[in-house]
């Protein structure tokens, strides 16, 4: 009899010791999948967008340099900026750009690289498009976009700009 109660003992031990080998390799296998899946990261959510519209003129204000034309949308973690705009060229002197400033301190400039007429470009013009998401190190309270475009009147070459200022909605 004490043979059998050893007997049955010893399978009742084999049973628990297969069951936590397995519960432990279980384990192991999920962390190291745990390990291998891309972390992503969490996704801005974006405000409703601003509309971004701007010209300069040139020749006294008879000549139309260029335009900038779009959408800018702050995002509710106060750190991204998202734009999608077209930036148009009609008789600058060299092609123009835009100046991005976050909270009045220089972040890039955008530039106009050729293109082809849109709706928001007609046919004397070229459209250059422009979007992308702008990540800042810090908190964005403003945004100013500075269009800027060349004119080379009585051969003295002049640069005319004009600015827009857009407030971060979410702070």
């Amino acid at each position: 009899m004490y043979v059998a109660v050893r007997l049955k003992e010893d399978a009742m031990l084999s049973s628990v010791r297969r069951h936590r080998t397995i519960r432990s390799l279980s384990l192991a296998l999920v962390a190291f999948a745990a390990l291998l899946l891309p972390v992503t990261p969490a996704h801005a959510t974006y405000g409703a967008p601003f509309t971004v519209w701007a010209e300069i003129y040139g020749n006294g204000g008879s000549t139309q340099l260029a335009r900038l034309d779009g959408t800018l949308q702050f995002d509710d973690g106060n750190t991204k900026i998202y734009y999608n705009l077209e930036l148009c060229r009609r008789s600058s002197f060299t092609g123009p750009q835009v100046k991005v400033y976050v909270n009045n301190t220089f972040v890039t400039s955008l530039y106009w690289s050729g293109g082809y007429s849109t709706a928001v470009c007609p046919s004397f013009y070229t459209a250059t498009p422009l979007s992308a998401e702008l990540t800042y190190g810090g908190t964005i309270y403003n945004v100013s976009l500075i269009l800027v475009g060349s004119e080379f009147p009585n051969n003295v070459y002049t640069e005319r700009t004009k600015r827009r200022d857009y407030d971060n909605p979410f702070n």
